[in-house]
């Protein structure tokens, strides 16, 4: 039965800029074709906040990130992803970056070659308009967690 479970350690940048946040429009699984945290998979071995800025600078091209504090930790559970079942566990962490930095949506900033980032690219996107249906469950969530929603 452990082999039908695949575990998946993410963590992700929660960034808010007064009535904003920074999203990226996620095109890979468990839930693509929605506004999405910068972030990723941790790799084995690799401390939680180089992950971080790690998978921020791949996907947003930022490279002076502040991590702030620990905001929270989304679970989630996905059947029938890639023949398993996905249990993942999402560390979110309240982020900043330094004033008047340019996002950078073009496609050079997208992780890996593998179109993780979709044709929406990177973006801040009013939070008074998002929807739980536009976003991923962790994003809603980190959301939520932050008072925002």
């Amino acid at each position: 039965m452990e082999s039908d479970i695949r575990l998946r350690i993410s963590v992700m940048g929660l960034f808010v800029d007064a009535d904003t946040v920074l999203l990226i429009h996620k095109m890979t699984g468990p839930e693509p074709d929605c506004w999405d945290l910068p972030g990723g998979g941790l790799n084995p071995g690799e401390p939680i906040i180089q992950a971080l800025k790690r998978e921020i600078q791949e996907e947003t091209g930022l490279v002076n990130v502040r991590v702030q504090s620990l905001l929270t930790i989304v679970e989630g559970f996905f059947p029938n992803w890639h023949a398993q079942l996905l249990h993942s566990l999402n560390i979110i962490y309240q982020c900043a970056i330094e004033d008047n930095v340019v996002i950078n949506s073009d496609s050079k900033w997208r992780s890996h070659g593998d179109q993780e980032v979709g044709i929406k690219g990177v973006h801040w996107l009013s939070i008074a308009e998002l929807t739980s249906n536009q976003c991923s469950t962790r994003s809603w969530n980190a959301l939520q967690a932050a008072g925002l929603v």
